[in-house]
């Protein structure tokens, strides 16, 4: 360093060795020393760049100008959407988001992207968001002449959360100040699908007919009355299903049981579903020549399984149909009856995950509590038991009052010394007041006396008669 000139507080000058050039140095609003070139040999020049410059971190540090290159939020918000995205499913993916789920949402937040014309992450806005929810909900006709389906409440917020997923992801990340899309209202998910559980004697039926019924899906009859038997009595989903391995099964103990690892579930927690020992033997059989890491079940996709079992359960109400033989009357009244239905008259429908239903459903109808319930299905707020198997459930309120203590009534009797009962007395200010009896009808409503009655005398207590009358001569008392 050849040359130094420091200002007071207003930065400093200084000359490298080697180079002709001035160089300042000053604080910025971070507190942080910053050294740039002023590019000039004169040091008049120099200073009052220099000043230049720091006047300008001095209107930063007060709020009033942006730093050169603007703020971090300011980059931002000029950088390409695609780009926060892509760190956005990076993070996803790192905190163990599975990737069927980070995959659809990824889809929706780039479609609607797309849609909306977001080319940064400035541009990201409500109300384009509403109006893309609007035109899903309400589509207008094509230029092919055709409406798109319209979007149910449900689509809707599924959508909306996605994205709003992203938008709070970066405000948490630092890279929006705030969430543009808070005053996004999502719709109320309306079911759109109702179903029904399996009654134990439908069950009994297409146990009996699938078990020897031909090969679907890849599937051999025995192999899917088993995946069906599993799946009602241990409520896995179809995916956790098709997930199970040899090693998954806990078969040869006293209490049988299904283990699920942490990432083969959707609450992402292990899970041990007990199952009954004679389904444990059948499953220990059909395993026998498996592998160790080979899957129990080859199951198809996961949008065809629903078919399978809808087609076992067209084959069962066959059968159930042809039981009645030459009967005609029989048969009307089973062709008409919603029995082994795959959509009843109520449009409930039976679909796979219709197994599921029916596990929590049976273990309702068989006394289990509301907390065992909840453990056996795995879910999370017990609110989403009571909703779903409440009106299964056995009352209890009636049972519940029955055991409610008996509270004996106590007889009280008011006895004089002959144990013959008294009427109680008044109280004395009442009697005071008064100076009659109330529950005579003969005596004046003004004198409280009866007509030709002569008058009674009325003590007061603590008082003195402000009009005293002579003494009678017979009595020698006071009369009024």
């Amino acid at each position: 360093m050849a040359s130094t000139r420091r200002g007071n507080g207003r930065g400093s000058l200084f000359k490298r060795a080697g180079n002709d050039h001035w160089t300042a140095s000053w604080f910025d609003p971070d507190g942080k020393r910053k050294e740039r070139s002023t590019r000039t040999s004169s040091k008049s020049d120099a200073e009052r760049i220099m000043t230049k410059w720091v006047e300008r971190e001095e209107l930063v540090r007060a709020g009033l100008e942006k730093p050169e290159g603007g703020t971090a939020l300011d980059r931002h918000a000029a950088a390409s959407l695609k780009s926060h995205i892509n760190a956005f499913e990076t993070a996803k993916r790192a905190s163990g988001v599975s990737d069927r789920h980070l995959s659809e949402t990824i889809r929706i937040i780039r479609e609607v992207g797309e849609s909306c014309d977001w080319k940064t992450l400035g541009q990201v806005e409500a109300e384009g968001l509403e109006r893309y929810v609007s035109r899903k909900r309400a589509p207008t006709q094509d230029s092919d002449g055709k409406v798109p389906r319209a979007w149910t409440p449900r689509t809707a917020h599924k959508c909306i959360t996605a994205v709003r997923t992203f938008t709070r992801w970066c405000v948490e990340d630092g890279r929006l100040a705030a969430d543009p899309l808070a005053r996004v209202k999502k719709p109320a998910p309306t079911r759109q699908r109702t179903r029904r559980m399996l009654q134990v004697e439908e069950w009994s039926w297409v146990r009996a007919v699938t078990e020897h019924g031909p090969e679907r899906m890849g599937m051999s009859g025995h192999a899917r009355r088993l995946l069906y038997e599993v799946a009602i009595q241990t409520g896995l989903r179809s995916g956790e299903l098709s997930s199970l391995r040899r090693t998954s099964l806990r078969l040869g103990i006293e209490r049988p049981y299904v283990l699920l690892e942490a990432g083969k579930t959707k609450n992402r927690k292990a899970a041990r579903q007990f199952i009954k020992p004679e389904l444990a033997a059948d499953l220990e059989e059909f395993v026998r020549h498996l592998m160790p890491g080979a899957p129990v079940f080859e199951t198809p996709r996961r949008e065809h399984v629903a078919t399978m079992l809808r087609a076992d359960l067209a084959a069962a109400r066959a059968a159930w149909l042809n039981q009645a033989g030459d009967d005609a009357q029989e048969r009307i009244q089973r062709e008409g009856s919603d029995f082994l239905l795959a959509t009843d008259h109520d449009g409930r429908v039976i679909d796979f995950h219709a197994l599921r239903h029916t596990c929590g459903a049976w273990a309702a109808i068989s006394g289990a509590s509301p907390k065992a319930i909840q453990s056996l299905m795995r879910h999370a707020k017990i609110t989403m038991t009571l909703d779903t198997y409440g009106h299964l459930l056995p009352d209890e309120a009636a049972e519940t009052v029955s055991r409610m203590p008996n509270i004996e009534p106590v007889r009280l009797s008011l006895t004089g010394t002959d144990d013959t009962p008294q009427r109680p007395a008044a109280e004395p200010a009442v009697a005071v007041r008064t100076g009659a009896q109330h529950d005579d009808p003969m005596r004046h409503p003004k004198t409280r006396k009866a007509p030709g009655e002569a008058p009674r005398a009325v003590f007061k207590r603590g008082g003195r008669d402000s009009n005293p009358q002579p003494p009678d001569r017979q009595s020698g008392t006071l009369t009024n």
